[in-house]
């Protein structure tokens, strides 16, 4: 018998209960979805009202001093008040993204508000062009007002959402079925995103031994097994959960449909995790032949489209040059102490695979003692655990005895990367992609070897940002095979944005490294332990500012 034909059978809640239960759980949810709409709506309204007035600001007193031909003074903060379509159309375009009723995850939600600011700003300069506003509108001004909002707006909603959460208006439970390795690594997503907005109420399982027993720990709160998939209707009632998410990838194709049919008429919303892991999502469509009743998924390799490279490159230089420029003092100093600090000289160039196969050199601080190898050789050959280590990560994670003093604040800072920027400027490396591997380690990489290829490596990327340091060098293959097949330029934005806070905040994240990952295959055979100046900085990734997370750096190598 199916699981759902199981549960059907023994747990069916009377339909007049059930309606009565949905009546009342309707009530409450609506007036929780329009207080929380409310006051986003608010929230908003305040971010605007913030930006506006910066914008004014900085039109005063910044523009002039960098154009002397335009004048000190522009239209005041109440005049705009009384222009009030112009606050319109950006709560418009931000309703029309399904931002005040749609749950997303942060960089979901970020990406839709960056639309909607974006086609809000268009709207309101092509109303000034068409209507001859000029003179009641500043252009510059509102101008101004976008910038600010694109930082302003996803700030005061991410704590809004957050003390939302607190006070338990945005806060909603949702129940887990299945006891797996895929649902530990959901609901680790889930509790770490206050924007999002989920509670785990628990799991179910159709394994009745492992009912009442702790499946996970979250930011200090257990989730516990509360029963079989026969009393699924049972728990929702108690725990008042509308929604829940199905993170059985190993039941047969038949059981999991019927299952999700089984829940849905029930269900205010139904997630499902796939039995193909590691598809790529980012560019992934839905199509559907209404007829025939199929359903096809469109997958888009951008990277092999002229347009996106183009558009890839031109991000890379107009940020790499801004970037560049900011740094060149810094690494002019930078070198002098390298110098003083340590016998060689205060770059390293070592031979790294390209763009297709082809090899560039790749250019960093040094930050090793140039006596690195002999020092390695004699400290694994005395610590056996260090020479396991080394073998199965191709790196040195807690103590490498060939960094310098110097060094070692480099690579806590991530600074030893900044030379790179070089490469990125000469079209050898992006700014975001997989890491610059050595040309030996081809047969390790294995069948994602022409994935990883048909983009430039990265000074930084995904795997260096996860917070994965406990993976080994295959699985981090297969993470950044997975960042190439779901490349897109919202996707390099956000590695940067977290590769900043990676930076700073180094320990953030670090729970994710032990999770399990499901259906993780190993490809090639380890290598033999080898020595030798090409393998001095062998687990090189960087960052865009600037390397790996300080995490990463203080227990790699």
């Amino acid at each position: 018998m199916s699981t759902a034909a199981k549960m059907s059978k023994q747990q069916d809640p009377p339909l007049n209960e059930r309606k009565l239960g949905e009546r009342h759980q309707d009530a409450r949810l609506r007036f929780r979805k329009t207080a929380c709409a409310l006051i986003l709506v608010l929230s908003d309204l305040s971010a605007i009202a913030i930006s506006l007035n910066l914008g004014i600001l900085l039109r005063i007193h910044l523009i002039p001093h960098l154009n002397k031909k335009i004048p000190p003074w522009t239209l005041s903060f109440r005049h705009y008040m009384d222009l009030g379509w112009l606050w319109l159309v950006l709560i418009m375009f931000a309703g029309i993204e399904g931002l005040y009723t749609r749950r997303r995850s942060l960089w979901s939600e970020i990406g839709q508000l960056m639309k909607a600011i974006s086609l809000g700003l268009v709207s309101i300069l092509a109303t000034i062009g068409l209507t001859q506003l000029s003179a009641e509108v500043s252009r510059t001004t509102i101008l101004l007002m976008g910038m600010n909002l694109l930082i302003l707006m996803p700030t005061m909603r991410f704590w809004t959402k957050k003390s939302l959460g607190k006070l338990g208006l945005w806060r909603k439970k949702i129940l887990i079925l299945g006891a797996t390795d895929t649902a530990k690594l959901v609901i680790r997503g889930l509790t770490s995103d206050p924007v999002l907005g989920y509670e785990v109420a628990g799991i179910v399982d159709d394994d009745a031994t492992k009912i009442g027993k702790c499946f996970e720990v979250c930011n200090g709160k257990a989730v516990f097994v509360l029963g079989t998939l026969s009393e699924i209707w049972k728990k929702m009632e108690q725990e008042n959960i509308s929604d829940v998410l199905v993170a059985m990838p190993h039941l047969a194709e038949e059981k999991y449909q019927a299952l999700v049919h089984y829940l849905q008429p029930h269900c205010g919303n139904i997630y499902f995790i796939p039995r193909s892991w590691g598809l790529p999502m980012m560019n992934l469509q839905v199509e559907g032949l209404l007829g025939e009743r199929v359903m096809m998924l469109k997958l888009s390799n951008n990277l092999m489209k002229p347009w996106n490279v183009w558009l890839k490159r031109t991000f890379d230089l107009v940020v790499g040059t801004a970037v560049a420029m900011v740094a060149l003092p810094l690494s002019i100093v930078l070198g002098i102490l390298i110098r003083m600090d340590s016998e060689g000289p205060a770059l390293f160039v070592q031979e790294r695979l390209g763009y297709l196969g082809s090899k560039f050199r790749c250019i960093k601080f040094r930050t090793m003692d140039i006596n690195g190898d002999i020092k390695l050789a004699k400290y694994l050959e005395g610590n056996p655990h260090a020479a396991e280590e080394w073998r199965k990560f191709a790196k040195l994670r807690k103590y490498d005895p060939r960094v310098t003093r110097l060094g070692r604040f480099l690579r806590r800072w991530s600074f030893d990367e900044l030379p790179q920027l070089l490469n990125v400027l000469k079209g050898e490396m992006s700014l975001v992609g997989p890491r610059p591997y050595l040309p030996q380690e081809r047969r390790r990489i294995g069948v994602d070897l022409p994935t990883i290829l048909s983009a430039r490596p990265g000074m930084t990327g995904l795997w260096q940002v996860s917070g994965r340091n406990e993976m080994t060098l295959e699985d981090r293959v297969q993470l950044e095979a997975w960042y190439v097949r779901n490349w897109n330029l919202w996707l390099d934005c956000i590695v940067l944005a977290k590769t900043f806070g990676a930076v700073l905040f180094p320990h953030q994240g670090n729970e994710v490294a032990h999770l399990p990952v499901p259906s993780v295959t190993a490809y090639a055979p380890a290598v033999p332990l080898t020595f030798g100046s090409e393998r001095e900085e062998l687990p090189q990734a960087g960052s865009v500012l600037l390397g790996l997370t300080r995490h990463d750096r203080s227990r790699a190598r």
